[in-house]
């Protein structure tokens, strides 16, 4: 009874996290239509879960239902993706310093694994999977300081600049190699405890949407709302 009772939850859950990730990694298009029955059909989940995944995106601006249109995937938000990176910044700032004064080589290990692991989807030009890495890069320093529940908390304010991150991976004039570079460079200050410089290239790491807004401009043009009048 008790799996019984825990089901609907489990499907609500898996439907929520298909069409979420679809979102972020532009499956459905910034102003795209989505409809609850041709999500039904396309994900073989019961209406009730999609009915209620379409509630939660909605309380979360990744869709909108326009009355008597329909339900539509939001354009980026660039003014919420920049206040998202903002706080981002002004976190991890502090993260990083703690993770550079902490040892641990079971850490350590572990993101070289995740760099390597990113120079393999560099090859194969798996973006997604690109992305995954990298978001594994930047949690695992939250967890060598102990604050995985500011990490938590975090992601539920990313994901217009998560979504920003991602299609900035589809643009072949910003190349992925340099996002390793930058990696491996904080990873070696982290290792090496050098806690301002590591902070420092951090900081210059996370400044990667404000030099490449532009780029992302040019290339989506009508992927975004609330741009600011001097782009």
């Amino acid at each position: 009874m008790k799996y019984l009772l825990s089901l609907p939850m489990n499907l609500n859950l898996q439907a929520y996290n298909i069409i979420l990730k679809k979102i972020i990694n532009t499956t459905y298009k910034p102003g795209q239509k989505i409809s609850e029955k041709d999500l039904v059909k396309e994900l073989n989940i019961g209406r009730t879960p999609v009915r209620e995944a379409i509630l939660r995106l909605r309380q979360e601006g990744l869709v909108a239902a326009i009355p008597q249109s329909g339900t539509y995937v939001t354009k980026i938000d660039l003014q919420v993706a920049a206040d998202a990176r903002f706080v981002r910044e002004s976190i991890e700032t502090r993260i990083i310093r703690e993770a550079a004064s902490a040892s641990d080589e079971l850490a350590i290990n572990e993101l070289n694994t995740i760099i390597a692991n990113q120079k393999f989807f560099t090859k194969q030009r798996q973006f997604e999977n690109f992305f995954s890495e990298d978001e594994a890069f930047h949690h695992e320093f939250y967890k060598m300081a102990d604050r995985q529940q500011v990490w938590d908390w975090l992601q539920t304010i990313n994901m217009q600049l998560n979504r920003f991150r991602m299609l900035r991976l589809k643009v072949d004039e910003l190349p992925w190699e340099g996002l390793i570079h930058e990696h491996i460079a904080i990873l070696r200050a982290v290792k090496n405890h050098e806690t301002d410089e590591a902070q420092r290239l951090l900081t210059k790491h996370l400044h990667l949407m404000l030099d490449e807004e532009n780029d992302l401009l040019r290339a989506f043009p009508n992927y975004f709302t609330n741009i600011p009048q001097n782009k």
